[in-house]
């Protein structure tokens, strides 16, 4: 049996890819320093990942012919993208990675508004830590005036995240290959339509240009597109709610990492935030019964 026929494949590979997600940091920081700032560095990676997913169409041909709901999807996971890929430069890496993952938050509303999905006494308990969560990442300080451009970008991109994973996995039937190429449209459009919405980003001077393009062929091709292709995979598989849980695992590698790496604040507030939105996250998945934990188990 291969890992990808393995009935616990789309749980591992989801955490796998989570963990990815978490470091992505690095490659969008490298780039700022070679002069790629705000958007551009997102931009770069997504033209960059443009032709991995043109390659493994050509390669594995499958219809591009996709329903509304299934290219709306791929579009929003783009647009969470870019969203992220932005927030992470203009906020710490710390607060984008946890504001984003109040996105299982959003997803249980979707599933339990549009999806069918009963809301219970632990999807309230959920929803309650992870609001304790960000209001302890803030440090009580939750007026507009606390928040910048990075925070607003990270939150709308857990957001957009959830609206989209639950489009894709409405069509179950459809490649990773496909739904990864209309993220990275989308990815593309919006990144260009922050440009166009800010004219200081729109000009940029990338020193040595060299070195920028290999940045970003690795940060792109090698590192973004893959982690994308598994992403969708598994969104194609597990359900919205659950897919948003157990990518919160993306909180033990970007949290940590850029706490050590880029001494960025990260005191008991900032931990006690985190383990209250990880918590929530998970706490579905752990719980015996729950429809999280019943996926991951019966999935083929």
């Amino acid at each position: 049996m291969t890992l990808m026929a393995h009935k616990h494949a789309p749980v591992l590979l989801a955490l796998i890819a989570a963990l990815m997600w978490g470091l992505w940091w690095v490659p969008i920081l490298f780039l700022e320093g070679v002069g790629l700032k705000g958007a551009w560095a997102g931009q770069a990676m997504n033209f960059l990942m443009l032709p991995f997913f043109v390659l493994l169409l050509v390669l594995r041909p499958t219809s591009l012919r996709m329903p509304l709901s299934a290219i709306l999807g791929g579009i929003f996971v783009g647009l969470a993208v870019t969203l992220y890929a932005t927030a992470l430069t203009k906020t710490d890496v710390v607060r984008a990675v946890l504001l984003f993952y109040l996105a299982p938050a959003w997803s249980l509303l979707i599933e339990c508004a549009f999806m069918g999905r009963k809301f219970k006494l632990a999807n309230a308990l959920a929803l309650v830590m992870a609001a304790l969560g960000l209001v302890l990442i803030f440090r009580g300080d939750l007026s507009l005036s606390g928040w910048n451009l990075g925070d607003m970008a990270a939150l709308a991109s857990g957001m957009a995240w959830a609206v989209g994973a639950a489009l894709i996995f409405t069509n179950p039937g459809l490649s990773a290959r496909s739904i990864g190429l209309a993220t990275t449209l989308g990815a593309i459009g919006t990144a260009q339509i922050i440009l166009w919405l800010d004219p200081g980003e729109s000009i940029f001077a990338p020193d040595p240009a060299g070195l920028a393009l290999l940045y970003a062929f690795l940060g792109g091709t090698v590192y973004l597109a893959p982690i994308i292709l598994v992403t969708m995979w598994g969104a194609l598989r597990l359900p919205p709610a659950t897919m948003s849980f157990l990518l919160t695992a993306e909180i033990i590698s970007g949290v940590a990492s850029s706490a050590i790496f880029l001494d960025q604040r990260f005191g008991l507030p900032e931990f006690s935030g985190a383990v209250l939105i990880a918590s929530a996250a998970l706490i579905e998945v752990v719980m015996p019964g729950s429809p999280e934990a019943k996926a991951a188990e019966d999935t083929n």
